[in-house]
């Protein structure tokens, strides 16, 4: 079922940020052997369980059952799937690259965590046309700041860019500029 995979892909993702399988699923609130089925796609999860997984990631449930959690991680997996189907000669050169590629993800989420001044957020000034809302870090905490031009009219493609813009602690001076390149990569 499509829903599982998911659910499974989204889990995946955010299991990159534990240690093991264990402090993950203490983190949820669930069984290391639910953890393992969910993981693996298997299980039913009900409505209740879907909240509490949904809770404990810090996402909405429709995130979770759609898998559009982490769209940064979409371009990490694609590679990740492309170098599995590499020839053996290749794979080596291939998981390096994926290993350089994992650990600057970390390290923009390690510097996003330590104190960005800015994070990013998709806004719909109109209905079905999105533009990303600068929020900027103050003693009392995100207020807004600036808003982009509408830019798309696809809700996934202006979250992606909110939370590309966030990862990498992108000035706000430069949103427009990055939203163009943004839009002419896709």
């Amino acid at each position: 079922m499509e829903i599982q995979k998911n659910i499974s892909a989204t889990m995946k993702r955010k299991l990159r940020e534990y240690r093991n399988q264990s402090e993950f699923a203490q983190e949820l609130g669930i069984g290391h052997t639910t953890l393992q089925n969910l993981l693996a796609g298997r299980g039913n999860p009900n409505a209740d369980t879907i909240e509490l997984l949904a809770r404990g990631m810090d996402i909405s449930p429709a995130q979770l059952v759609s898998g559009e959690a982490f769209p940064i991680y979409r371009a990490f997996d694609l590679v990740s799937n492309m170098v599995e189907t590499l020839h053996l000669t290749l794979q080596a050169a291939g998981f390096i690259l994926m290993d350089e590629l994992y650990q600057l993800l970390q390290l923009s989420d390690k510097r996003y965590a330590e104190g960005a001044y800015w994070k990013y957020a998709v806004t719909e000034p109109r209905p079905f046309c999105y533009a990303v809302k600068v929020l900027e870090r103050s003693e009392r905490g995100w207020i807004p700041s600036v808003e982009s031009k509408i830019f798309t009219n696809d809700h996934s493609v202006a979250e992606a860019a909110a939370e590309l813009f966030t990862r990498n602690s992108l000035s706000p001076i430069h949103l427009e500029e990055a939203i163009e390149d943004y839009m002419s990569c896709l």
